[in-house]
């Protein structure tokens, strides 16, 4: 039974497959598939392997006017992980963080109890010194109408 072919395009030149291409590059095919595959090297096209994007290394931002290169040196200068970072850029609650590849995300309310909004169903448990599962029977009985799920 033949192999199966995958025909490719380096540097405008045509080859038939990739092992004629690594051939006459004179790379190995290992090789060669990670540069079809990568984003770096836009001159290698193969529609068997399409390209894979990386994220940014260095994500700018800006906390109390404070102008940083990455995330990272930001968490470590400010002495917070940085998921707790990238949470505060993505919160409307901390106006001062500021990054423009982490757009501004309202938070998500799932419960409300007495008028309040809460995230989690512990949330509300914790406020109210009562159970999660004793919120879920208020949530579930109609004559409890301030206990709703949103």
């Amino acid at each position: 039974m033949p192999r199966k072919r995958s025909p490719c395009t380096v540097n405008g030149v045509n080859y038939k497959s990739e092992g004629s291409a690594a051939k006459a590059l004179g790379i190995y095919v290992t090789v060669l598939r990670c540069r079809l595959r990568s984003s770096n090297f836009p001159e290698y096209i193969s529609r068997h392997h399409p390209k894979k994007y990386r994220r940014k290394k260095f994500i700018p931002c800006s906390v109390a006017g404070v102008n940083y290169v990455s995330t990272g040196l930001a968490s470590r200068d400010l002495k917070v992980s940085v998921a707790l970072l990238k949470s505060r850029l993505a919160s409307l609650d901390y106006p001062d963080y500021v990054c423009t590849d982490i757009p501004k995300k309202p938070r998500k309310y799932g419960y409300t109890a007495n008028g309040r909004k809460y995230r989690t169903l512990q949330e509300v448990a914790n406020v109210e010194g009562l159970t999660r599962e004793r919120i879920r029977q208020k949530m579930n009985d109609p004559s409890y109408t301030e206990y709703r799920r949103l």
